[in-house]
């Protein structure tokens, strides 16, 4: 038998809980702050990987700053070599735009490898040679970019492009965007220093970028007072990277007046055997490969060339090799030595890059921009340690600018690593979504995910690699913290919000989920 109960014959404590959840009811329906936070979530984790979240592309309050003078202002390059740094290379850019403030970000220029191009697939013959020659044309980067240049906060430096009538080549407060597609690097070879010189020649001639170019040209800087530049700071990055901070923060840490990281030239991270500074070889043991290796080749040599920036002309100076990255971070300052060294057929860099090119030595990704540095008049401008710890005497709290899990030199470089295999087991599957992209390789990089944010906060980096919507999509959500009012108001970092999670100590690999169906069978 079924029976009916009203209201009006409800027990007490029924009642009484009725009453309860609808008052509750009521005052969600009646918060709209509530309302809207929940709404935003579930919108967010919904929409993860759907068109409408590329279709999309939301500018910078212009309340979220008040004085752009305490700010650098940054130029980025995000380099993509496949599908899968193509697709996150789409949540790196939306992190920089959306959560920079106006004026913070002035450039972000990215480089599709001529491998995969960005050729529009109606005008390619579609046979297997040129199946992935339109990989970024169908790409939710692609999308997004698009989305932006529609937007008041972006444009294009093409000229022809800039046909939005509030659109201006001085806009001094929208992001410079551009794509391009110029060279596919090998590992190891000159090859894959090119998509970054393109960019710092981008940077220093463009005419929207400088106004008065032949200055450089002849070997004066166009950093005075009466021209200032228009960007500050240049960031190199991989698609598969992410900020831990916002864009507005990182814009803040640089400010060349007063901020903690301002004039300083980062090429390298804790993965080095000196950490935040570039690793001579000579401060490797003998046998060790990163020495053996070039001595093996006749390096290092005694180098003349012409000091570009006094005229002076240096014979036989003794020119030792130095570990680093070939993601850095360095001043507008230096990024004109390079090219200028570059642009010279007997400056620092042209002999060094002729060096290392004759001689055939690998890993000049890694090698040429800390030797370069570290053989220049700015080698002074490394960032300066403490000597106890080697922390940052200006931001303690960083101990890495970018955070990788790499093997090769942590715990140490002397031919022993921890382990040989990444910690996630990657499924199957991954290569099918990656165009057979296999696991990252012994040494590393390795993915990254949930379990290596506890490593991720305590070492206070500003951006992290190697991250992937196709391994670990929960780290790609989480990333960059943006601080509320209430939380900038209790003096919190963005790390200190981060969840302490880490890998358990006993060791464990993360599995493929168990598919009931498919293990009967």
């Amino acid at each position: 038998m079924m029976m009916t109960m009203t209201s009006s014959n409800m027990p007490l404590a029924p009642k009484k809980c009725f009453f309860l959840v609808l008052a509750l009811l009521l005052s969600i329906v009646l918060n709209p702050t509530f309302c809207s936070a929940t709404t935003s979530t579930q919108a967010t984790n919904n929409d993860f990987e759907t068109d409408d979240l590329w279709s999309q592309c939301n500018c910078p309050s212009s309340t979220t700053t008040k004085n752009n003078q305490n700010h650098a202002k940054m130029a980025y390059l995000i380099s993509v070599h496949n599908r899968r740094t193509i697709h996150d290379g789409a949540h790196l850019l939306k992190s920089l735009i959306e959560t920079s403030a106006p004026g913070n970000t002035a450039v972000i220029l990215i480089h599709v490898d001529h491998r995969v191009g960005i050729a529009n697939p109606a005008t390619v013959a579609k046979n297997e040679t040129l199946k992935n020659q339109f990989l970024y044309h169908e790409s939710p980067l692609k999308r997004y970019v698009d989305a932006c240049l529609q937007n008041s906060c972006v444009r294009s430096g093409n000229h022809h492009e800039n046909n939005h009538p509030h659109k201006t080549s001085d806009d001094n407060n929208s992001v410079l965007l551009e794509v391009h597609s110029h060279f596919a690097p090998l590992w190891g070879e000159w090859s894959m220093n090119e998509p970054t010189l393109w960019a710092m020649e981008y940077l220093l001639y463009h005419p929207q970028l400088h106004r008065n170019t032949n200055k450089l040209r002849l070997g004066s800087s166009t950093t005075s007072s009466e021209n200032p530049p228009s960007w500050d700071t240049f960031i190199n990055l991989s698609g598969d990277t992410l900020p831990i901070i916002s864009a507005q923060r990182i814009s803040q840490l640089f400010n060349p007046i007063n901020g903690p990281l301002g004039n300083t030239n980062f090429v390298t991270s804790n993965s080095c055997a000196t950490g935040l500074i570039p690793t001579s070889i000579f401060e490797f043991p003998k046998g060790t490969m990163k020495r053996s290796h070039y001595f093996q080749h006749g390096i290092p040599k005694k180098l003349s060339y012409v000091d570009t920036l006094s005229g002076e002309w240096k014979s036989n100076v003794e020119t030792p090799i130095y570990f680093g990255s070939q993601w850095m971070a360095l001043t507008h300052e230096f990024v004109e030595y390079v090219i200028r060294s570059m642009s010279h057929p007997n400056g620092l860099g042209s002999v060094l890059k002729e060096t290392l090119v004759d001689t055939e030595v690998q890993m000049t990704d890694e090698s040429f921009f800390a030797t370069l540095l570290m053989n220049s008049p700015f080698k002074d401008t490394i960032p300066k340690l403490n000597s106890e710890d080697k922390s940052l005497v200006n931001y303690p709290s960083m101990q890495s600018l970018r955070y990788e899990r790499m093997d090769e030199n942590t715990p140490n470089a002397w031919d022993k690593w921890t382990s040989s295999n990444s910690l996630y087991d990657i499924p199957p599957k991954f290569k099918s979504v990656t165009d057979g992209e296999g696991p990252a390789k012994p040494w590393g990089p390795y993915f990254l995910g949930i379990y290596d944010l506890g490593d991720i906060k305590d070492s206070g980096a500003l951006f992290i690699r190697k991250v992937s919507w196709s391994v670990d999509e929960n780290l790609v959500r989480m990333l960059p913290v943006v601080l509320s009012e209430r939380e900038e108001e209790g003096m919190l970092l963005e790390w200190d919000v981060l969840p302490d999670i880490r890998w358990p100590k006993n060791g464990v690999n993360v599995k493929k989920p168990w598919v009931w169906r498919s293990q009967e069978e």
